[in-house]
């Protein structure tokens, strides 16, 4: 079979894929557990941050790590043009700063303690990992843009476990230990 039949045929299968409600596809992609992240950057106007729910690591061959955000996403736009990050991995016991920073009314930093981690991002406190970036890439993907950021320090937190969000909601993880 030619190559433009193989893509034909890819595409018939696509679309059919695609018969679905986004309801649906919403519903299945929420069994898979999220950590939950807020990305901090300091903006024009003060320090910015915005909870992303899709933060992966990457390659380790640069140091990468990656995260999607929508398009149109006001949060992201006040720090998209920042020259360093911090992704903020937030702890079990965080939901209230997670809910925090989803909150448009509120001046966030002056709700939270932070400080400036090492390049100059805030980091906040209680987190139990901290991750500095700078900018690497970004990607449309449909309505979303797939950020990527090369890690240029790890600064680990408190022992406990993540904040998730899974089947809609926070919950978390029991620190169960891996097999030897």
């Amino acid at each position: 079979m030619g190559h433009v039949a193989i893509v034909c045929d890819l595409m018939k299968d696509q679309d059919a894929a695609q018969s679905f409600a986004a309801s649906d596809f919403k519903a299945v992609m929420s069994l898979s557990p999220t950590p939950v992240t807020i990305v901090t950057a300091s903006g024009d106007d003060g320090p910015q941050g915005i909870v992303i729910g899709s933060f992966v690591s990457v390659s380790l061959e640069p140091a990468l790590i990656g995260f999607f955000v929508g398009r149109t996403t006001q949060m992201w736009e006040a720090m998209a043009d920042a020259g360093a990050y911090c992704v903020n991995v937030l702890g079990e016991d965080q939901e209230g700063l997670s809910v925090l920073f989803t909150s448009d009314w509120v001046d966030r930093f002056k709700e939270t303690d932070w400080e400036p981690v090492g390049n100059g991002a805030p980091g906040l406190t209680g987190a139990i990992a901290w991750i500095e970036a700078a900018p690497f890439s970004v990607t449309a993907a449909g309505d979303h843009n797939l950020i990527l950021l090369e890690v240029t320090a790890l600064r680990p937190g408190r022992d406990t476990g993540p904040l998730v969000y899974h089947r809609g909601g926070y919950t978390r993880l029991s620190l169960g230990r891996p097999s030897e």
